[in-house]
């Protein structure tokens, strides 16, 4: 069940820290409508996912970094976002499609419960997927999964 208060409030949160360390922040249900991710060529049957905030630096245009908010830790949901991003080639911002390349991904995750089995099973994916970042040919240099209050 996705819960859309600590979504949007995290979401929030992290765009207005990002604000502050004066990166270019573009935030999916802010002003801009959708951040989609492209594979191979920017058309609507190649749209593979959307990104709810991306961090672009405006002096090499070039996108750094996209942020994922997950308010439920859910292996098979996170080995989709990351492999769903991995492979894409383009994001669209503001009508304007973006080479990805070298991106870090940051999967942000709604805190799971003391002594919950959530948490157990993010360290089963983690180095696989990160074998596969390693090893695969696609836009991420890494990802990491943080867990948030």
């Amino acid at each position: 069940m996705i819960d859309q208060k600590w979504h949007k409030k995290t979401r929030e949160e992290f765009v207005d820290k990002l604000k502050k360390l004066k990166l270019n922040v573009y935030s999916s249900h802010g002003e801009y409508s959708k951040l989609e991710l492209f594979r191979e060529e920017v058309r609507r049957q190649n749209c593979l996912s959307d990104a709810d905030i991306v961090v672009f630096d405006s002096k090499n245009k070039k996108i750094k970094q996209i942020i994922e908010i997950e308010t439920d830790i859910n292996p098979k949901k996170i080995i989709g976002i990351v492999l769903a991003t991995h492979f894409c080639d383009y994001c669209r911002i503001k009508k304007k499609d973006y080479l990805l390349e070298n991106i870090s991904l940051r999967i942000i995750l709604k805190k799971a419960k003391e002594k919950s089995k959530k948490a157990l099973k993010l360290d089963v994916i983690k180095k696989p997927l990160e074998n596969i970042i390693e090893t695969t040919k696609g836009c991420l240099s890494k990802f990491e999964l943080k867990e948030h209050k």
